[in-house]
């Protein structure tokens, strides 16, 4: 999502989760301290690193999709799944009203567009899908098994979209999404069960060094939203301080920018709101997410490098315009690109999408979260939690929330995460810069 790994409706549940974390054995520890008693705390330079940067990818052009302020409020996203002209479909995260900006919300999102096209379409009509993530793919198996003709086009040189697995110090680095959230009745774990891979349940509960104070003097300010008027055009922020202290800060980067990959003034009040419920614990994938993918696409080929610049559509059917020069002709086509692909216009319609659609596509925030994976000879942080927090003062949410690999895969890496402000900071410097700034954090946050 980076990626589509945000639930909406996680978001009390991570801002409960971190202050009961934090009211534990470590509450005596200074905000952002990590207590190993016994453990030396050199902390050595790490052997090998991966970062993210998905604002500057121009297939993505964002992480995932949040609701901001507008007269459409959560109809946005239906408004941008709706069919046009029955030639011109949509699917993806930022179209599932129920689980936006999540892999299975994707997924759903495709099968879905996958039933709208066969409502219309003839027997063995040709489909062209654009993309090939979670909804590309999802489309694609859910036509290829109804007999349809599929051409699925990718531009980037590999499938997957913003489901994207690397290695690191023998560890799966997600580059995208990275958990299955609210694993109970969610349509991947069915699939997990299909291929029999192991699952890692997350506990946000087990973390250290989270600041308690800070998330109480959140939750006085969150209560209010309960209360604003208009949550569709409101945002978030107009019920906290315009000058928030720097644990506030901190509190909010954790509960918004990391959960949103939006800040709070960019955020509907409805964004805390849309969604289902999530239930049964979230799951990393020890074997990789990609595994999912390719057990969902099968034999289906997929054509990369296949850069889509035009799209005209009419009667006589669609046609799809590359940027080599060449055309795919086809009956209907399924587009799934990412909203921020969408916003930047990097797709000519031809007639223009209606204007609603494009309300809709304003009406939806391109939100950033980035993530830099770092392998290290040996665990210098405590290997029993899940999470490691840190509250810098003179930076408050920079380099504050960390996933602990050592926890979930046997392997000495962490992740860390940025989102919002600080992920568009970090877009604009170099690899170095990036890997200095989070080591001086985890030097700071094991002194």
């Amino acid at each position: 999502m980076t990626s589509p790994d945000h639930d909406p409706a996680r978001r009390r549940l991570l801002g409960s989760a971190l202050a009961m974390a934090a009211t534990g054995a470590l509450a005596s520890c200074a905000p952002g301290s990590v207590s190993r008693p016994g453990r030396p705390r050199t902390v050595p330079d790490p052997a090998a690193y991966l970062r993210t940067s998905w604002s500057a990818d121009p297939f993505a052009r964002c992480s995932y999709s949040y609701l901001a302020p507008s007269g459409l409020g959560a109809r946005a996203r239906a408004v941008l799944a709706a069919p046009v002209a029955e030639r011109l479909f949509f699917a993806g995260e930022a179209t599932s009203s129920e689980a936006p900006a999540t892999t299975h919300g994707a997924l759903e999102s495709g099968r879905r567009a996958a039933a709208q096209v066969t409502d219309v379409a003839e027997e063995g009509e040709r489909v062209a899908i654009v993309g090939s993530g979670f909804a590309g793919i999802g489309c694609a198996r859910a036509l290829v098994d109804e007999g349809y003709r599929v051409t699925v086009l990718e531009g980037r040189d590999r499938v997957g979209g913003r489901v994207w697995t690397r290695r690191i110090a023998g560890a799966p680095a997600e580059m995208g999404a990275s958990w299955i959230h609210g694993s109970s009745g969610n349509v991947l774990t069915g699939i997990l069960e299909h291929t029999g891979d192991p699952r890692h349940t997350f506990d946000y509960d087990n973390s250290t060094g989270g600041n308690d104070e800070a998330m109480r003097e959140l939750a006085r300010y969150e209560r209010k939203l309960d209360d604003v008027e208009d949550p569709d055009e409101a945002t978030v922020a107009s019920v906290t301080p315009q000058r928030p202290s720097a644990a506030l800060r901190t509190a909010l980067t954790i509960n918004y920018p990391l959960e949103y990959a939006a800040e709070p003034r960019q955020l509907s009040v409805t964004a805390t709101l849309e969604g289902r419920s999530p239930e049964g614990p979230d799951l990393l994938l020890p074997l990789g997410y990609d595994r999912l993918l390719a057990h969902i696409r099968g034999d289906i080929p997929v054509r990369t490098r296949q850069v889509v610049t035009g799209i005209r559509y009419g009667p006589e059917g669609v046609t799809v315009a590359l940027r080599d020069g060449s055309t795919v002709r086809a009956d209907r086509v399924v587009v799934t690109v990412p909203i921020g692909v969408l916003k930047a216009s990097a797709i000519d319609f031809e007639p223009a999408l209606p204007d609603g659609k494009q309300e809709a596509v304003r009406a939806l925030g391109a939100g950033l979260l980035d993530k830099l994976w770092l392998a290290f000879p040996r665990p210098f942080w405590d290997e029993d939690a899940d999470v490691i927090e840190w509250f810098d003062p003179d930076d408050p949410g920079l380099w504050s929330w960390w996933v602990n690999g050592y926890k979930a895969f046997g392997e000495p890496v962490l992740l860390g995460l940025n989102g919002g402000d600080h992920a568009r900071r970090l877009a604009g410097a170099g690899d170095e810069e990036c890997v200095a700034g989070a080591m001086r954090a985890l030097h700071r946050m094991h002194r």
